[in-house]
């Protein structure tokens, strides 16, 4: 029977390699995209970045330590701190940056159409993506000095900050500016479903770019509020879940499992919405399911009545 320890590291390598590969094909294929690169797509390759940082390092870091299940004391503490704020302060909080770019990006699109039209020769994108990084790059570093890291502990399967206090005050400290940002981009998010909601005509464009311009606008708004979604998701877990029970397997799920996967689910977040990058094998099918369907309805609406 094998030990639940290889268990987890099976589990890990399962969602951290299609995590890598996802994210990689997504930040690749936006990249090479030929036509225009909106601001959307700019802050969606730049999302890649922090999910791809947090599945290589549960790849070839967690995964190793799950199923070899070294000591806690035995394991280099300044590759484990360094790996650890890479992935769990810098990258992590990178992403709910970006999120709520993502989610300003849509409601000023939304509210102020003309304006951002004009102000589409400023790179206020990238000035914003810049930002970010530093941003991340100061929570990345903060944690380096003794006793203020975030670690992979081989007896509870999970990363954690050190038992000190320095450490524990930065945990807190990340989790209020997660919680911060997750509120702030929620509130964009609502604020472009009212504009959705009550504003259905598209003007200046003819019916049918109108129909074609609110279906991507809606299609850009569900994506934000899911990729939002998942780290609230996170949150919930990291902060209230895990501690309902002391159980090694139960922590591993609702920390380990749940920060990777959100990571990895992020990726493919991105990959559905963004059809233009879909290969060609998918287009093929999704052009056969779109020509049956379109023939069922055909053959129903010529049925005769009575």
């Amino acid at each position: 029977m094998l030990n639940f320890r290889v268990v987890a590291g099976i589990i890990l390598f399962l969602i951290s390699l299609p995590g890598v590969i996802i994210n990689f094909y997504v930040f690749y294929k936006l990249l090479r995209k030929s036509g225009q690169f909106s601001g959307f797509q700019k802050l969606c390759v730049s999302k890649t970045i922090p999910n791809m940082i947090v599945c290589t390092v549960f790849l070839f870091w967690s995964t190793p330590l799950c199923i070899l299940t070294p000591e806690y004391t035995k394991i280099p503490r300044d590759l484990n701190a360094t790996l650890g704020q890479i992935a769990g302060w810098g990258a992590y909080i990178f992403g709910p940056i970006l999120q709520v770019f993502l989610s300003i990006n849509r409601f000023y699109v939304l509210y102020f159409p003309m304006k951002s039209m004009k102000m589409s020769t400023i790179p206020i994108t990238n000035i914003a993506i810049s930002f970010g990084i530093i941003i991340a790059i100061i929570y990345t570093v903060i944690g380096l000095p003794n006793e203020c890291g975030f670690v992979f502990d081989t007896e509870i399967l999970a990363w954690r900050p050190e038992a000190y206090e320095c450490a524990e005050w930065l945990a807190d400290f990340i989790f209020f500016s997660v919680l911060g940002l997750s509120i702030t981009s929620n509130s964009f998010n609502f604020a472009t479903f009212l504009k959705l909601v009550f504003n259905q005509v598209v003007t200046g464009v003819s019916s049918a770019e109108g129909k074609s311009r609110r279906r991507k606008r809606t299609l850009m708004y569900i994506q934000s509020v899911i990729q939002d979604s998942l780290h609230a998701f996170d949150i919930v877990n990291a902060t209230f879940t895990y501690t309902l029970n002391d159980a090694v397997w139960f922590q591993f799920i609702f920390l380990s499992v749940s920060f990777l996967f959100i990571h990895a689910m992020d990726g493919f977040v991105m990959f559905f919405f963004h059809s233009e990058i879909h290969p060609t094998w998918l287009c093929k099918n999704q052009k056969k399911t779109s020509t049956i369907i379109i023939m069922s309805r055909s053959r129903v609406s010529t049925l005769p009545s009575g």
